[in-house]
């Protein structure tokens, strides 16, 4: 869940927007903010202002709020893709496309005036850098602070790799007077604000600022290609994002309402790292189990008393990992199993499972023993849920302990449902 700076996380059974870090500041680049709606209405010659505006929500973070009823299908506003701020990849292909994006982002705001597509856009940026783990984090914090192995080595890559990136851009950023935090400011913008498109990554003034809601979004984002209306040439067509308001909707958006859009149904690693933010209650999220095909063979030997498996019992671990491989549908036998919020196995975990022929009964035994064992004796030992919500909720705590908490909430989440079963 993402806030402004300092705000306490509310309750989460609340109906609430989810946002991501890269907007939560409502400072803007400029002493004066420049409202980005009304520069896309002069460059598109429609007054989309007559239908949403820039606001600041109950949270203190900036989104797009209806200013008038929105039927289901109508396009808020379109930018054409001149205006979007897109990668220029095939240039610089060493380094990481979030700091290649960041120096252009950079190199276009020193041109202030002379940057006449982006100018009003970089205008209206927030001055706060957004928090994700592999550019606003140490390794020392990274390992301390997110404890989940897979995020943590995730992580650690992207870190690496951004580091690797400013080294390779110093002189580039020195030419134009800026140092590698801007950099990082600039890089966790484009990571945390891009859409792709054909392999290509882009966005868009305006569209940039809609929050995430998951499955309660009310609008969608729509990539089109068109003939403009005054001219009849089908060669000339013109690619634009459109913010379209959901057709799927039963009823309208009402004034006053915020504009949102889904950023896709992941895990909480993705919204986490690249977002930076956590969702409550996300159904997609999901927690590793075992981490490789010999890690899970090993786990189900060891095991095969306890659960009555003959086959567990009988079975070397060579042949189990053997019957596990066959079963998936990756030849790697360093690939992960994993379950998911409210105790779902995932697909690669019940083929493995099946495989093994084991019942209901022993697989429900298996997962309670490992989520049992990861729990007491895994890599979040040391923190307790109790102590992770105080520092999610406390308005004294730094941005980064209050997000990485949560993390590691809806983590242990997920371990501690299948126990929740058992008692």
């Amino acid at each position: 869940l993402l806030h402004a700076k300092n705000s306490p996380i509310p309750n989460p059974n609340a109906h609430i927007i989810q946002r991501r870090l890269s907007s939560s500041s409502s400072r803007v680049c400029s002493s004066t903010s420049q409202n980005i709606v009304e520069w896309i209405s002069s460059v598109t010659s429609d007054p989309c202002e007559s239908r949403v505006n820039i606001e600041t929500n109950a949270f203190g973070v900036r989104g797009l709020v209806s200013q008038k009823q929105l039927s289901p299908g109508e396009v808020i506003f379109e930018i054409p893709f001149r205006y979007c701020f897109q990668d220029d990849y095939e240039n610089e292909s060493s380094l990481s496309w979030s700091a290649r994006m960041g120096m252009k982002l950079l190199e276009e705001r020193a041109k202030g005036e002379k940057s006449e597509r982006y100018e009003k856009w970089i205008e209206s940026l927030p001055v706060d850098a957004p928090f994700l783990p592999g550019i606003a984090m140490t390794e020392e914090e990274i390992q301390r602070l997110i404890r989940y192995p897979p995020c943590v080595m995730n992580a650690l890559k992207d870190k690496e790799r951004h580091e690797e990136s400013k080294r390779l851009l110093n002189e580039r950023l020195a030419n134009i007077g800026c140092n590698e935090a801007d950099l990082d400011w600039a890089a966790g913008l484009m990571e945390s604000r891009c859409f792709k498109q054909g392999g290509v990554r882009v966005t868009a003034p305006g569209i940039d600022l809609c929050n995430h809601a998951g499955d309660k979004a009310n609008c969608i984002v729509r990539f089109v290609s068109e003939v403009p209306k005054d001219n009849d040439d089908l060669a000339k067509k013109e690619t634009k994002m459109k913010l379209q308001v959901s057709p799927d909707r039963f009823k309208p958006i009402e004034k006053g309402e915020e504009i949102t859009i889904s950023y896709g149904y992941q895990s909480n690693d993705i919204y986490f790292s690249y977002f930076g933010f956590v969702p409550f209650d996300n159904d997609n999220d999901t927690a590793v189990l075992f981490e490789s095909v010999e890690d899970l063979s090993e786990f189900l030997k060891l095991a095969g008393e306890e659960i009555q498996s003959d086959l567990c019992r009988n079975e070397t671990t060579d042949n189990l990992a053997a019957r596990i491989l066959s079963s998936t549908s990756s030849s790697s036998s360093s690939q992960s199993f994993s379950i998911a919020a409210n105790g779902k196995i995932e697909s690669n975990l019940s083929k493995a499972f099946d495989a093994c022929e084991l019942n209901q009964s022993q697989r429900a035994i298996v997962i309670q023993k490992r989520c049992h064992e990861i729990l007491t004796n895994g890599p979040f030992v040391g923190t307790t849920v109790r102590e992770d919500l105080r520092i999610a909720e406390s308005e004294e705590e730094e941005e980064k302990h209050r997000v990485c908490a949560r993390y590691r909430v809806a983590k242990k989440e997920i371990y501690a449902f299948p126990l929740k079963k058992k008692r």
